[in-house]
């Protein structure tokens, strides 16, 4: 069975993690992971906005709802 991806995020010049994806997803969520957000896991050649990737960015019918995701 393959381990799951570690998932970090930074604030400012801060590394947090490894996140397991719910708990990542929760900080989306709760606006502390924005879509401006570098995040990186295992596997992604380059940390990247948030926004730009698809395991953490929000479903489109719950973005709409999320001030900090417009």
């Amino acid at each position: 069975m393959d381990e799951p991806a570690r998932w970090y995020h930074l604030q400012g010049e801060d590394q947090h993690g490894p996140l397991d994806l719910d708990t990542m997803r929760r900080l989306v969520l709760h606006g502390t992971v924005r879509p401006d957000t570098y995040v990186w896991a295992d596997g992604m050649p380059d940390w990247l906005p948030a926004g730009e990737v698809p395991a953490v960015t929000p479903p489109a019918d719950l973005r709409g709802r999320l001030d900090h995701w417009r």
